[in-house]
C-alpha cells in the first residue's frame, strides 16, 4: 500500500477545511494549538447565519489558514513519508 500524499492547498472552502481538521485530529499530525486555532475559527465561522459563512471565511480566514496553518503541516508530513 503507498503512503498517503497530501496535497498543497491553493483554495479551501469552509467545508474542506472542516474535514481537514477532522482528519489531522484523527492522524494526529497537529499540535495542540493549531487543534485549538482550528477549534476557534470553527466556532466563529459556524456562529455566522449558515448563507453567510463561505464568504465570511473566504475574506477574514481563507488566505491565512493556508498559508499559515493548512499547507505547512501538510508540506511537512508530505516531506516525512
Amino acid at each position: 500500500m503507498e503512503p498517503k500524499k497530501y496535497i498543497y492547498w491553493e483554495a479551501m472552502t469552509f467545508k474542506d477545511f472542516v474535514a481537514w481538521c477532522n482528519q489531522r485530529a484523527c492522524d494526529g499530525h497537529w499540535g495542540m494549538s493549531t487543534a485549538a486555532a482550528c477549534i476557534n475559527i470553527m466556532k466563529e465561522v459556524r456562529d455566522q447565519w449558515f448563507w453567510k459563512r463561505e464568504r465570511y471565511w473566504r475574506e477574514k480566514y481563507e488566505a491565512d489558514v493556508l498559508e499559515q496553518i493548512v499547507n505547512p503541516i501538510s508540506e511537512y508530513f508530505e516531506l516525512e513519508e
